[in-house]
C-alpha cells in the first residue's frame, strides 16, 4: 500500500513547466512566452517538450509561425487555474497560520543585560502558542519597527508618548561609568559627575535614542559644563572597545557593570545621575491577547507604583476591537 501511495504522487514534470505552458497558452507565442517569464525561447521550448512527453501528449501545434492548442492543450488549460488557485490558497493559509502564531520581540542591549532574561523566562510558560522571535536594535530602530507592524511590541530605553503606540513604563535603571583600568577615577568610589569636564564621553549617536542623550547631556548642563570631547560609537561593543582603548569612558547601565570587558571597569556615578527610562511599547492597532500577558507581568514585577503608565485607553477594549 505504501508503495501505491508513493507512485500516485510521483509526477515527471513540476510546477514550472506547467506555468511555461499556461503562459504559451495565454499569448499563443513561445517567444513572447519567453519573454513574459524572463527566460530564453529555447528554454521554454525545451520545458513544453518535457511536459508533453510526460503527460505522453501533444499540448501544442506549431504551423506557419502560429501556435494553437490541441484538445488535450484545451483541457490542460481549462483545468490548470484552478490547480495553481489550490496551491496558492494552501500556501496563504499556512503562511497566515505561522504568521498568528510567532510573537516578533525587540529589545536593546540594556533591557536585555537588566529585567528582560527574567521577564522572558516568566513569559514562556504563559504564552504555550506563540514562538517568540527576538530581535536587536537600537531604541528609535525598535520604535519605527513597531509602529510600521514589523515587529510586535519591543523593550526600549525611552519612554515615548505617541497616539499610535501603548507604551508601559518600567522601572528606571541608574547609570554609572564605564572607565579604563588605568584611570584615576579608580581611586574613587563613586564619581561626581562634574569631574567628567576633562573627559571625553562615549555615546551613541543622538538618533539612536534622542531622549537618552539628551537626558546624560542635560546633566552636565546642571553642573554648567560640558565634557572635553563626545566621541560616537554605533553600539555597545564598540563603545565598550573604546573604553578598552583608553580613549574615553562611557554611561552604561548598572546592570551591565557585569559585562566590562578585560582593561576596564565600572564605576557608580554619586546620584542624583543619568538614569535609563525602560519602557514597553506595542502598536495599539494591532494587539492581540499577548499584550495582556505582557502588561499583566510587567505590571506585578516590573514597575513602581509611581512609574507605571499605560497610554490613557484600555487595552482589553482595543484588544477584542482588534479581535
Amino acid at each position: 500500500m505504501n508503495q501505491r501511495i508513493t507512485k500516485n504522487y510521483q509526477f515527471n514534470y513540476d510546477l514550472k513547466q506547467l506555468r511555461a505552458f499556461l503562459e504559451v497558452a495565454k499569448v499563443k507565442s513561445f517567444s513572447k512566452a519567453a519573454e513574459n517569464l524572463f527566460i530564453s525561447q529555447p528554454a521554454i521550448s525545451r520545458k513544453i517538450s518535457q511536459l508533453e512527453e510526460a503527460l505522453n501528449c501533444q499540448l501544442f501545434i506549431r504551423e506557419n509561425n502560429t501556435v494553437t492548442l490541441t484538445p488535450a492543450g484545451e483541457e490542460l488549460r481549462n483545468k490548470l487555474p484552478k490547480i495553481f488557485d489550490n496551491l496558492t490558497g494552501i500556501t496563504e493559509s499556512l503562511t497566515s497560520l505561522t504568521k498568528y502564531n510567532k510573537l516578533k520581540i525587540g529589545y536593546t542591549c540594556a533591557a536585555m543585560s537588566s529585567f528582560l532574561p527574567n521577564l522572558i523566562r516568566k513569559t514562556t510558560d504563559k504564552l504555550p502558542g506563540y514562538e517568540l522571535i527576538f530581535s536587536e536594535d537600537n531604541t528609535t530602530g525598535l520604535i519605527n519597527k513597531v509602529l510600521e507592524n514589523n515587529i510586535h511590541c519591543a523593550f526600549i530605553m525611552a519612554q515615548p508618548k505617541h497616539e499610535n503606540l501603548i507604551t508601559i513604563n518600567i522601572r528606571s535603571e541608574s547609570m554609572g561609568l564605564m572607565i579604563p583600568d588605568n584611570h584615576p577615577f579608580n581611586s574613587l568610589n563613586e564619581i561626581p559627575i562634574e569631574l567628567l569636564k576633562q573627559e571625553t564621553i562615549i555615546l551613541f549617536p543622538r538618533p539612536q535614542n534622542p531622549s537618552l542623550y539628551d537626558h546624560i547631556l542635560e546633566h552636565f548642563h546642571n553642573k554648567n559644563f560640558m565634557p572635553k570631547a563626545i566621541r560616537e560609537a554605533d553600539s555597545c561593543n564598540a563603545i565598550f572597545g573604546f573604553v578598552a582603548a583608553e580613549t574615553g569612558v562611557a554611561f552604561i547601565a548598572e546592570s551591565m557593570a557585569g559585562l566590562c570587558m578585560k582593561g576596564t571597569s565600572y564605576k557608580p556615578i554619586s546620584q542624583p545621575g543619568p538614569e535609563i527610562k525602560f519602557s514597553f511599547i506595542s502598536n495599539r492597532f494591532f494587539l492581540e491577547d499577548w499584550h495582556v500577558t505582557f502588561e499583566r507581568l510587567i505590571s506585578e514585577n516590573y514597575c513602581d507604583d509611581s512609574s507605571f503608565y499605560l497610554n490613557q485607553m484600555d487595552t482589553s477594549f482595543i484588544i477584542q476591537n482588534n479581535l
